[in-house]
């Protein structure tokens, strides 16, 4: 068997860390945190919404003039 040696202090620390990772709450805040600082730096953020994403790439798409391509 291997054993590792760390200081008590070091070990103490460790285990709040795995204590906060294991926080699905404090992680669900922190993601908001990060959200909410993206969108006030940016201003960009949209999230999960993406509607005005697709109808804008098909209406890109009927715009177009033909190519050879459509031809075939």
């Amino acid at each position: 068997m291997n054993t590792i040696q760390i200081p008590v202090s070091e070990y103490q620390r460790l285990q709040e860390e795995l204590e906060l990772l294991k926080n699905s709450e404090f992680l669900q805040n922190v993601n908001k945190l990060i959200d909410f600082l993206y969108q006030d730096k940016y201003g960009l953020y949209m999230g999960d919404y993406t509607e005005d994403l697709t109808e804008s790439a098909i209406g890109e798409a009927w715009e177009n003039e033909p190519s050879g391509w459509d031809n075939i």
